[in-house]
């Protein structure tokens, strides 16, 4: 292996070189996963639509933003390399290389391969996975890498991090959503020494993590984070795909080169890898599955990654392409058009229509992707979904938190449940109920000699045949596909697709087999992970029972749901009134956030603002309720409430100041209880003495501000609504609170309300009657 030692050999004259060899990167194009699947049947994954924008351009985008002059892009498929030499506008961009080889079955395979032909001279280089989506600016990262490499030959590898705030359990556990279900990942750094790793384990099923005794001698501090999210973007050094050639076992990055090598004690043998946490106002995040999938479209329409927006596309889409931003977030393409929107249609943001689609009259498109050419029909009700190109949903239908592939037809009446997979030409057929996470797919496959870690738990084996599935793939392919009637009609088309669980578990194992099917619908959208989190949570609290100190894990539970390693109580975590304690201690993050929003000036855009909120969000660990609650208040500061406002102009002033709030205080407001923290915010400065509560806590004014944000649509019926009842089953409630709320005006609105809610529900009865 002469061409290894020359690589880490000391000969400065190949290090000059190196220095002088223009950016390179590494695309992996293949996840070497099957969470994708059965989608990943009909196309590759990085060629899938993410916002009406194939997948693997959005790396391509950043790679060449960020000075890379030569891309490798590694795949299996014939599809991917097509593509990316068809589409020449990348080539203007930089030069690219395609390094297709079928017999690969892994990561550690690719970069063996790419050591093997000695394509890779930069150094460093970029190591990024097809399926990230981010805007990065990876210089500085880049900077620090050169500088550290320099000095230490050993420091050979760079992780890029975010803070996305750990998960923690209680009565509703909280977690990110761009985090995959099966993602506990515990990262141990030591901020003296730059940031460098010194644990990396990912472990659903583990109770406790493991830290070598010799570490503590050698490092000064350890911080032991379970808030990061890893963005599957490196910056590494050749050395590192001569290692991968040396340990032929080696397979996946992560688990097995990164896990081990920061594990290493024996000072000289050790690779040393560091880890760069992004900036406040930097976004990073792969797919990993359907439900990081939707987090990450998400993402893009609420503009949390600026300036990748829909609004702004990647190179070679603004000739054919181009969205404007309406209202409530609703992104609509109008450079080819011709897109008819209905009488009485409900459109409601976040939302993205594609191009030469068809919206009937009355039809309810909330949180959805549309993609080119859909059509949907009179009376459909599509919420939360992602519509990947000439879909039809036709009149009476309803989808819920789905995916549909290229070219489905869902037939009228047709109920389609939360997180189903539709691929590419199935038919649903007329008033079929889909049950909740069915899978649907034309195509057949054999994944006989799969392992299917995906969906396994925490498996350690990853061997695949990709060889013999993609044969029997092609083979199954020239097949006619038997429909499982039963499922999708008798006039549809298609059949349910379902992992081969029997592989891994006894065919009388049936506990293992449904927390293998829990995993894979945890992959959906719309899966309610809180019994996932609470089992988690009770197994590893489980292991520190133990221990004879048993006041010591009494004290600390609270700390680690937080996402930190405490290893004392700390009794100034007890909540008191509207204080929310974060991670750090001593932090009242309603206030910090308050604060925030009265230091920024109005001349600024409000996104500046909401992007510095939801960094803030992240370090706390705070909800997007204490967002909203603390925008409010400063909201009401801002306003220079005095005793003698009269309701009129209370209400004038307050619309005044949502012209420029709405905005931020919609795109924080994802759900009821987001919401609710406008209100409790109203309720807090109403009680709380001042000239503004004075003026708040005098009837009708409370009523008047209730009811305007609900005219602004800042406040849903069904909030207000379960606002009311909460207050009428509180029998503990503050004695002002419940003054205030029971003060004439405010009943007599929700009232109102009740009536309003009472009529619509009658009136959508009266319509499925008549259907």
């Amino acid at each position: 292996m002469g061409k290894q030692k020359s690589t880490r050999g000391d000969n400065s004259n190949n290090d000059d070189s190196k220095r002088e060899q223009p950016l390179q990167a590494v695309l992996l194009a293949d996840s070497f996963t099957r969470s994708f699947r059965p989608l990943s049947l009909d196309k590759s994954k990085v060629l899938c639509p993410l916002n009406n924008v194939t997948m693997i351009d959005y790396a391509i985008e950043f790679l060449a933003g960020a000075g890379v002059e030569e891309l490798f892009v590694v795949c299996l498929d014939d599809d991917v390399e097509e593509y990316v030499y068809r589409n020449t506008w990348t080539k203007l961009l930089m030069q690219v290389t395609v390094v297709k080889d079928s017999s690969l079955t892994n990561a550690g395979d690719a970069l063996r391969e790419l050591d093997k032909r000695n394509l890779v001279q930069s150094d460093p280089f970029i190591l990024m996975h097809g399926d990230t989506v981010t805007n990065v600016d990876i210089k500085p990262a880049l900077l620090a890498h050169k500088i550290r490499h320099k000095k230490d030959s050993a420091a050979m590898m760079t992780l890029l991090l975010k803070e996305a705030g750990g998960w923690k359990s209680g009565a509703r556990p909280i977690f990110s959503p761009l985090r995959p279900s099966q993602d506990d990942l515990v990262i141990g750094l030591d901020p003296c020494k730059e940031n460098r790793i010194l644990v990396y384990e990912d472990r659903s099923q583990a109770k406790s993590t493991s830290i070598p005794c010799s570490f503590f001698k050698s490092h000064s501090q350890i911080d032991l984070r379970c808030d990061l999210l890893d963005c599957g973007i490196d910056i590494c050094s050749p050395d590192v795909l001569a290692r991968f050639s040396d340990e032929f076992d080696y397979r996946d990055i992560r688990r097995e080169f990164v896990t081990n090598s920061v594990a290493e004690e024996e000072e000289g043998l050790q690779n040393k890898i560091h880890g760069h946490i992004l900036g406040s106002h930097e976004y990073a995040a792969r797919v990993h599955d359907f439900a990081t999938y939707a987090a990450v479209s998400r993402d893009l329409l609420l503009r949390w990654c600026y300036p990748v927006v829909p609004d702004n596309l990647p190179s070679g889409y603004e000739r054919h392409y181009r969205y404007v931003l309406q209202r409530h977030y609703v992104y609509r393409e109008e450079k080819k058009g011709r897109t008819k929107i209905g009488r009485a249609a409900t459109l409601q943001g976040p939302s993205l229509i594609g191009s030469h689609c068809i919206v009937g009259d009355h039809c309810i498109i909330e949180s959805t992707v549309l993609g080119h050419e859909c059509q949907i029909g009179s009376n459909a009700v599509v919420k939360g979904c992602h519509l990947w190109g000439n879909v039809v949903v036709e009149e009476g239908a309803t989808v819920q938190e789905s995916i549909l592939g290229q070219n489905v037809i869902v037939r009228s009446g047709a109920k389609i449940g939360v997180g189903c997979l539709i691929g590419q030409g199935c038919i649903i057929g007329k008033n079929v109920v889909l049950p909740k996470f069915t899978r649907v797919t034309l195509k057949e496959d054999t994944d006989g000699d799969d392992d299917f870690d995906d969906f396994d738990d925490d498996s350690d084996d990853h061997e695949a045949s990709f060889i013999e599935e993609t044969k029997a793939e092609e083979d199954s392919s020239k097949e006619a596909v038997i429909s499982d009637h039963d499922i999708v009609g008798p006039d549809g088309q298609g059949r349910v697709w379902t992992p081969p669980f029997d592989e891994f578990h006894d065919d009388d194992d049936d506990d293992e087999t449904s927390s293998a099917l829990d995993v894979l619908n945890s992959q959906s959208i719309g899966f309610d992970r809180t019994e996932l989190y609470r089992e988690r949570m009770e197994l590893q609290v489980e292991d520190l029972t133990d221990f004879d100190a048993v006041e010591m894990v009494d004290q600390s539970i609270e700390n680690y749901e937080d996402g930190a390693v405490v290893f004392c109580g700390d009794p100034s975590h007890s909540q008191d009134g509207f204080q929310t304690i974060g991670r750090q201690r001593g932090v009242d993050v309603v206030k910090e956030l308050r604060l925030i929003c009265l230091e920024h000036e109005t001349s600024a855009p409000i996104e500046n603002l909401a992007i510095e909120l939801n960094s803030f969000k992240f370090s706390q660990n705070a909800s997007y309720a204490d967002c909203t609650m603390a925008a409010m208040l400063a909201i009401l500061e801002r306003m220079e409430i005095t005793s003698s406002m009269k309701a009129g102009k209370l209400v004038a002033i307050l619309k005044a100041q949502m012209e420029y709030w709405s905005p931020l205080l919609q795109k924080m407001s994802i759900g009821i209880e987001e919401e609710k923290g406008i209100i409790k915010a109203l309720e807090y400065a109403a009680t709380n003495g001042g000239d503004t509560g004075s003026t708040l806590s005098t009837q009708p004014n409370f009523r008047f501000v209730l009811q305007t944000l609900h005219d602004e649509d800042l406040l849903s019926c069904e909030t207000i609504l379960s606002w009311a009842a909460e207050r009428r089953g509180d029998e503990n409630s503050d004695i002002d609170v419940a003054s205030l709320f029971l003060q004439q005006p405010t009943q007599d609105f929700l009232e109102w309300l009740e009536e309003s809610d009472d009529e619509s529900d009658d009136d959508s009865e009266g319509s499925d009657d008549s259907d």
